[in-house]
């Protein structure tokens, strides 16, 4: 079988779903990216500061300052590299079956086909391991002498600030 066979539009028929996925994203893109940013610095900052505080460390504020900003940014980083590879998935996905379940349920309501599920959770796992990554080995390298608080630290954020949402979907249908 070609592979021009799994790209030909079926019965003559021209689907849109994957253009219209990004077209649909750059509309909201603007509206929405800045409480999520927002959102993101506020629960980084929420942590980090109740971390130190519980953990009784001194120098706060210059702990904060030191690796806020790199948690932050390393943080949406690792998120979108999840997003992007599901996103990535259903586009491929699309373009070799057509609209299929596990196609629209990727980007939709992933509990309605377990491969799909398979991808969104391991696509969180992905994400959170590199949150755990990036904060070990960069974020906290310079506020937090000790490496073992540093990787207690690093993975408390791994496990609060993964992206729980990829599990949710975009719709719930």
């Amino acid at each position: 079988m070609k592979i021009s066979h799994y790209f030909a539009p079926k019965n003559n028929e021209v689907r849109m779903y994957n253009i219209i996925m990004p077209i649909w994203l750059l509309v909201i893109f603007p509206v929405m990216w800045v409480p999520v940013l927002a959102g993101n610095f506020l629960i980084d900052s929420g942590l980090l500061l109740l971390f130190l505080k519980l953990r009784k460390h001194d120098n706060i504020k210059e702990k904060w300052k030191k690796s806020i900003l790199k948690v932050w940014l390393f943080g949406m980083l690792s998120d979108i590299v999840g997003g992007g590879i599901i996103v990535l998935v259903a586009v491929i996905a699309g373009m070799i079956n057509g609209s299929t379940r596990f196609s629209q349920a990727i980007l939709g309501n992933i509990w309605r086909d377990p491969g799909a599920a398979a991808v969104c959770i391991a696509c969180m796992l992905l994400s959170s391991l590199l949150i755990y990554l990036f904060d070990s080995k960069i974020s906290f390298k310079k506020a937090i002498d000790d490496e073992r608080e540093r990787k207690i630290l690093a993975l408390l954020f791994a496990v609060v600030t993964m992206p729980w949402l990829f599990a949710s979907g975009i719709t719930s249908g």
